[in-house]
Order: C-alpha cells, then sequence, then structure tokens
C-alpha cells in the first residue's frame, strides 16, 4: 500500500525562500546605490554642492510623513483577490525606473534643474513606490506563510543571509564598475541601467511566486482600519516608538554615504570599498547560529545589546586605523555584528507591536504598526546622508570636479564620520533593544494564552 505524505507546515523550500527574498535583494541594491553613492555622484559629477543635496534628501522625508500614514491605512483596508499586500509588490518596478533616471542627469543643466530633478526622483523612488511597498511588507509575509511563527523565524533567519549575499556581491562590484565606467555622467547612467533593468525582472519573482494565503484572513471580521485606530496606535503603543527609534539609529548608519569619501580620500584608492562587503562574508556563520544565540540569551533584544557592545569597539577600532586596511575592515566587521540582525527581524519587531496592540484590545493593524518604522527608516536614510554633508561642508570639504587635495579638517571629519558616529548610534540602539526585550517576553506569553484558548478542550470517553 502506498504511504500518503504528510506535508511538513514548518518546512521552508528554497526555491520558496528564494522567490520571497528576491525583491528584497533588488531593494538591497536600490538602497546601497541610491544613499551610498548619490551624493558622491551629485556632488563630485553634476557639481551639486554636497549640502545641498543632502538638505534636499532630508527634505524628501516631509512628504514621507504624509504618506507612510496613508499607505499604512491603504494597505490595512486593501483586501483583493491577489492579497492584502501582494498587489503593492508591483511597486520594484517603479523603485527600479525611478533609479535610473536619478543618475540620468546632466551636468550642463542649471544648478535649479539639477536640485529639482534630484529631489523628484528620489521622492518617487522612497516616498511613493517604496513607502507602498514597505507598508505591505509584513501583511505580504505573514500571509505567504501562513501566519506560522516558525516558518517567519526560518524566513528573517535564512532570508537574511540570501539578501546579505545579494547585497555583498553589488557591494563588491559597485565600486570596481563605479571606477570603470562612473568617469562621465553619462557612465553613471550605462552603468545604473545595466544594473536595474535586468534587476527589475529579478524582483518581480516575489510577486509572480509567491501567493498569499486567504486562510489567515478567512476568520477575522476584516473591518476598515480608521485614522482613529492609527492615533490611538501611536498614543498608546510606546513600543512602536522605541522601534522607530532603533530603525532611525540604524538607517543613519547604514547610509551615512561616508564610505566612498572615505576610501576616495583617507584610503586613497575607492575601488578598494568593494572589499569591505567581501570582508562581510565572515559574518554569514554568525547569521546561522542567530536563532541559537537568541534562544539562549532569552530574546532578540538581549542578543543585539550584546552585540552593539561588539560594535562600539570594532568602530573605535576603525577609526584609530586611518588608512591601515586590516584595522579598517576588522573593525568594520565588528561594528556590523551590532547591525546585522536589525536588517533582517524587521518582521518579528512588528509582529512583537501588533500583539501588543492586542493586549491594548485594539486591532492587531499589521500594516499600519510599520508605519513609524518605515517613516524613521527612511529619514534616517536622509538623514545619514545629510549628517555626512553637514559635518563636511563645516570641516571644509571642496565639493568640485578634478579636486586633487582636501583640507586635513575635511579628512579627519571623514574619519569621525565613518567611525565615531555609528559607534555613538550601536550603543542607543543596543539600549533600545535590552528595553524591548520586555515586550518579547509579554507577548509571547500572550499569544501563548491566547492559543490555549482557542485550542477547544476534549474529554475523554
Amino acid at each position: 500500500m502506498a504511504r500518503n505524505k504528510v506535508k511538513d507546515p514548518n518546512k521552508l523550500g528554497f526555491g520558496r525562500l528564494m522567490a520571497f527574498k528576491s525583491s528584497d535583494i533588488v531593494a538591497a541594491w536600490i538602497n546601497l546605490i541610491m544613499l551610498n553613492y548619490l551624493s558622491i555622484y551629485a556632488s563630485d559629477t553634476l557639481g551639486v554642492n554636497l549640502l545641498t543635496v543632502s538638505t534636499l534628501l532630508l527634505a524628501s522625508k516631509a512628504v514621507d510623513a504624509v504618506t507612510d500614514m496613508v499607505a499604512g491605512v491603504v494597505v490595512d483596508n486593501t483586501h483583493t483577490k491577489l492579497g492584502k499586500g501582494r498587489p503593492y509588490e508591483l511597486s520594484i518596478i517603479g523603485m527600479t525606473i525611478c533609479t535610473i533616471l536619478l543618475f540620468a542627469g546632466n551636468p550642463a543643466w542649471s544648478n535649479v534643474v539639477k536640485c529639482a530633478w534630484i529631489f523628484c526622483m528620489y521622492t518617487l523612488t522612497f516616498s511613493i513606490f517604496a513607502t507602498l511597498r514597505n507598508a505591505a511588507m509584513n501583511p505580504y509575509t505573514i500571509r505567504t506563510f501562513s501566519n506560522n511563527p516558525v516558518l517567519l523565524k526560518k524566513v528573517s533567519s535564512y532570508g537574511g543571509i540570501i539578501t546579505m549575499a545579494g547585497s555583498i556581491v553589488m557591494s563588491t562590484l559597485f565600486p570596481i564598475l563605479m571606477a570603470k565606467m562612473a568617469t562621465s555622467a553619462a557612465g553613471w547612467t550605462r552603468m545604473v541601467a545595466i544594473i536595474m533593468i535586468p534587476a527589475t525582472v529579478i524582483g518581480l519573482g516575489r510577486f509572480v511566486f509567491c501567493k498569499e494565503d486567504p486562510a489567515v484572513d478567512a476568520e477575522s471580521k476584516q473591518e476598515p482600519i480608521r485614522l482613529k485606530e492609527l492615533g490611538e496606535l501611536l498614543r498608546r503603543n510606546k513600543y512602536v516608538w522605541l522601534y522607530g527609534l532603533i530603525m532611525l539609529c540604524y538607517n543613519i548608519i547604514t547610509n551615512l554615504a561616508v564610505g566612498a569619501y572615505y576610501f576616495k580620500w583617507i584610503v586613497g584608492n575607492i575601488g578598494m570599498q568593494g572589499l569591505l562587503s567581501v570582508v562581510s562574508f565572515v559574518l554569514v556563520p554568525v547569521m546561522l547560529v542567530f536563532p541559537v544565540i537568541m534562544k539562549k540569551m532569552g530574546s532578540m533584544g538581549k542578543m543585539i545589546f550584546t552585540f552593539s557592545i561588539i560594535g562600539v569597539a570594532g568602530y573605535g577600532i576603525a577609526f584609530f586605523s586611518g588608512s591601515w586596511l586590516p584595522g579598517v575592515f576588522g573593525g568594520y566587521v565588528l561594528g556590523q555584528i551590532a547591525t546585522l540582525p536589525i536588517a533582517y527581524y524587521g518582521v518579528l519587531f512588528i509582529m512583537n507591536i501588533c500583539t501588543y496592540n492586542e493586549m491594548l484590545g485594539m486591532p492587531r493593524m499589521d500594516g499600519s504598526s510599520a508605519i513609524p518604522g518605515n517613516f524613521a527608516a527612511k529619514l534616517g536614510g536622509a538623514l545619514g546622508a545629510w549628517i555626512t554633508g553637514v559635518l563636511l561642508s563645516l570641516a571644509g570639504y571642496i565639493s568640485a570636479e578634478g579636486v586633487t587635495e582636501q583640507p586635513a579638517g575635511a579628512l579627519m571629519m571623514i574619519r569621525i564620520d565613518f567611525a565615531i558616529v555609528p559607534a555613538i548610534l550601536v550603543l542607543i540602539i543596543g539600549l533600545c533593544c535590552l528595553a524591548f526585550s520586555k515586550l518579547e517576553k509579554q507577548a509571547a506569553e500572550f499569544e501563548a494564552e491566547k492559543k490555549a484558548k482557542e485550542t477547544p478542550v476534549t474529554e475523554d470517553a
């Protein structure tokens, strides 16, 4: 007799995981290009003042303040045949197109036109398309994997490794391509187009192959979420603000956009910046044991706090190393240990925040609960570039094509921005995560009690 195979609900197929993470890889590429190289492209190729560029990026966050709230409510009120979050995955197409257009500027344009072009393309990318995609991320992920905690943790852990690998590949290749191709405005355009056109196809893998499980919403009332509930969320849920601060600091660190300046002026070889990503491969084994470390420490928050202490020490090593590459690379890797879990466990933060909403007697608000974190992430991305622009401008950095030397004060400020600023932010992240660990314990107990109540009690005959 043939045996009927019972499908393991906790099994995560590699093909399914790759399809789901395809979009995240492309989004990571866009963030890498836009947030780490836009400033040096605008200042050294288009000839726009560095402080002006960073101020434009920061100003676009005023648009985000509005679109983030609208997008969260829109996603929470979306009920289509495709699902709640899946339709908004198509935003990845808009993100890739706007990225190409942003790097298609012309140095011959007037300064006003160049600034308007940068502002519009950057705002469309992050305030419109990325906002919709980010707001839909949590509902889409939960429903794709049937709200299964085991699968969601696997997606966060193993999926994080895939996204990191994709980011490392692009972080390694981009400076090399930049050194060879980005010698003119036209070269920048060709290079970004060569990267982003196939990326558009790759990024659609999630939308095409990953469908939502309708059973997740089958028993829910699907009541509309109004701005009143959103206001209550922001007023009563303290952890949503704590997560927002974590994401703000994390994104400032990852988007300081000072790496290109550091390797150009301190190391003396911008092509060497790609090696930062190569040495980051040593972090892959650490990521594989994140679930084990988390279990032993009792919570994700305590794990990240411990890593933050290591990160502060690492950035200190990088600062005192100057142009000595072994110290720079080693210190940078230690610094990355502190922030790596933040990049890949965001869905777990949001799940706990949604559970806390239930504990307070409010709707879960899967989409709206991500609003402060999403806004803080994009604000942090802009603040990172802005902080670099302000610090370097105050130190006398010269923004012009063909410059061969920079003032000593500007060189020191580049070193401070590269290491000391992130060290301070890493410590703040660690303290916030330690405070968040209290919610992790409460949320786990609440979910266990809720599950026990929902499980029917059977009596022995």
